[in-house]
């Protein structure tokens, strides 16, 4: 029963020591715009809010995901969108930059996606382009 246990606690701790998390301080959005098609990339630092014609964004957390290997971002992200009965629709959840049509917010106008998380704290609100 004591090997069982040992052995047990020992394989919890060491994927405990593979899995590396990096907490970082900004994000790089992806926003299309369904109706003209035009992609814009937002490089945001967290908490701040970047306003739509009907809808906010704000990253609220930001991390570097590293397990067995596989890498990916995760963010925590709130999106309120204006509906026209004077309701919010509102969106607060992690999404996803490898799996990103598991948990994503639901806009009529715009298709919101993770890109990748900023390690560096992005100082303001940069406008990266559009495509």
């Amino acid at each position: 029963m004591r090997i069982f246990f040992f052995f047990a606690l020992s394989i919890i701790f060491a994927k405990s020591i593979f899995s590396q998390d990096t907490e970082c301080q900004g994000a790089v959005l992806r926003i299309l715009n369904k109706t003209t098609n035009e992609k814009i990339f937002y490089t945001v630092p967290l908490s701040q809010t970047i306003e739509l014609d009907n809808a906010s964004v704000v990253v609220h957390r930001c991390i570097k995901v590293e397990y067995e290997g596989i890498k990916d971002d995760i963010a925590l992200l709130m999106h309120r969108v204006d509906l026209n009965e004077g309701k919010d629709n509102i969106f607060f959840g992690w999404i996803f930059n490898s799996s990103q049509y598991i948990n994503s917010p639901n806009n009529p106008l715009y298709d919101i996606k993770l890109q990748e998380c900023l390690i560096e704290d992005p100082i303001f609100l940069k406008n990266k382009g559009s495509i």
